[in-house]
């Protein structure tokens, strides 16, 4: 059995249940994945985002490579369709004088 792993950075404001419910329902509709490891944990938070690492499981490596792939792009475009403000960005604040 092969492990996968997807990270992305996202703004701290992401709903972290929601993502770990879209991640569940893409491995639940991929035939690539062995149904044996689905996981979502923030591995790291930065100064500008937080790490979220996606984790799953495959019967090979070449599924396991497909489904990584097909998991970072289906998370990445339901950020960008449900939670744009939870892409990353960079906030700048001005002070009036």
């Amino acid at each position: 059995d092969i492990l996968g792993t997807v990270f992305l950075y996202v703004d701290y404001t992401v709903p972290l249940d929601e993502i770990r419910a879209e991640l569940t329902r893409i491995l639940e509709g991929s035939p690539l994945w062995d149904k044996k490891v689905n996981g979502l944990q923030v591995t790291d938070c930065k100064e500008k985002t937080v790490e979220i690492r996606a984790l799953m499981s495959a019967v090979n490596s070449s599924n396991a490579w497909d489904l990584r792939c097909e998991v970072r792009e289906k998370l990445l475009a339901f950020l960008q369709k449900n939670f744009p403000e939870g892409l990353p960005k960079t906030r700048v604040e001005l002070n009036k004088v």
